[in-house]
């Protein structure tokens, strides 16, 4: 039997063995047979997000009409766009500018008129797909952004198209050219080389030439109609996401947040700025921060001799942060799964829950979660099949 073998049975077995048994609550969170693709929640494919289900129960069950709930691993924003639906105020941080121009796109309040302006943008666009004149292609080419092995990711054409659409896109001001510029960051893997949003390798992808303003054009029409949707949805809320890290938030006051929902990456599970390398070039967004201040990520713990050490030092130096944002009483509910680092079993949520007591959060209850097999975990050698549920309150 391999070491991987019993390590992924050990887990098997561990995963439900718990501290706190007595805090252990039978409830379902699985939301196995609902939809999550509704309205904006499906503008932009972001893996190892949550499902809207589980933000939308807690926002519902520990705050109230006009409070403020912050996610500081806040991905493409489910939560936040949760929070404006249920007339929450919403903080979101995220290091990833892919991950931050998503969050913006989906909880901002679109008037008609902005979506009017991307409906012409849309039907101008339609015009060029079986060609795009010369006499465009040179300024299309001005907005392609100039990083190593781009020739290696994408065949020339599709250069071209990508270059043709942000060239438009930089004409739009406000709302409008953010959700235009979320949806070509939607576009800009599946039109390259790259084998599929969790597989960072450059494959044999014949490009059809229109394909690239196809895509966007036939995106585009959909996220729209949801834009108009969601915005009639929305109630009257301050929603406010930063491009940071969730280790020193210094721009959230002391005790000012009444619910914190959060998924924190899971250990060596996945590399946000790789699989989104390209999106982080194509909309100027820094590769090297997103890179630098990822937490957790599958590049740093598949090394030799690996240890889950440095994942739960940064984890310390969030959940400090967390205590002091948290008004007296507040609350933080976390949803995260173990893993496996060198071979071994790491028991992340009952660690969470350690650190947790050290600095002021108590654990309030907790729930097991069944995961379905294609979402969270993108490292099959460490899948794990359930997740914690953690909800901690603060003492004072």
């Amino acid at each position: 039997m391999t070491g991987t073998r019993q390590s992924m049975e050990l887990a098997s077995r561990l995963d439900l063995q718990i501290g706190n048994t007595s805090l252990l609550r039978k409830e379902n969170w699985d939301f196995a047979d609902e939809s999550t693709r509704y309205l904006l929640h499906n503008i932009h494919p972001y893996a190892a997000k949550f499902i809207p289900q589980i933000p939308r129960r807690a926002i519902s069950r520990w705050s109230e009409s006009g409070d403020l709930v912050i996610d500081p691993f806040c991905g493409s924003g489910t939560a936040l766009l949760e929070s404006a639906l249920a007339g929450r105020n919403s903080i979101g941080i995220d290091n990833n500018a892919v991950a931050t121009l998503v969050a913006k796109a989906k909880v901002s309040v679109y008037k008609e008129r902005d979506l009017q302006k991307l409906e012409e943008m849309v039907m101008l666009l339609s015009d060029y797909v079986n060609k795009i004149p010369k006499s465009k292609i040179k300024q299309a080419l001005k907005r392609v952004p100039d990083y190593p092995y781009r020739a290696k990711w994408f065949e020339d054409n599709a250069i071209i198209e990508l270059g043709f659409i942000k060239n438009h896109i930089s004409e739009l001001r406000g709302s409008s050219k953010l959700l235009a510029l979320a949806v070509f960051s939607a576009v800009v893997t599946i039109v390259s080389r790259q084998d599929s949003e969790t597989r960072y390798a450059a494959i044999e992808k014949p490009f059809v030439p229109g394909s690239a303003i196809k895509k966007w054009v036939f995106k585009m029409e959909g996220t729209i109609r949801n834009a108009r949707e969601t915005s009639k949805l929305i109630c009257s809320s301050k929603n406010l996401v930063y491009t940071d890290d969730s280790r020193r938030m210094s721009f959230v006051k002391d005790e000012s947040v009444k619910l914190l929902i959060t998924s924190p990456p899971y250990l060596n599970a996945y590399d946000y700025h790789k699989y989104h390398r390209h999106r982080l070039h194509w909309i100027d967004g820094d590769v090297e921060f997103a890179r630098d201040n990822e937490i957790g990520k599958h590049d740093t713990f598949t090394r030799p001799n690996a240890t889950p050490e440095p994942f739960f030092n940064d984890l310390r130096m969030c959940m400090k942060e967390w205590e002091r944002i948290l008004e007296p009483r507040g609350r933080a509910f976390v949803v995260i799964g173990d893993s496996i680092v060198s071979g071994q079993f790491v028991p992340v949520g009952d660690t969470l829950v350690k650190i947790a007591k050290e600095i002021g959060l108590e654990l309030e209850s907790r729930w097991i979660r069944n995961l379905a097999a294609t979402r969270k975990s993108f490292n099959k050698d460490a899948r794990i099949k359930r997740e914690h549920l953690l909800l901690f309150k603060k003492r004072r």
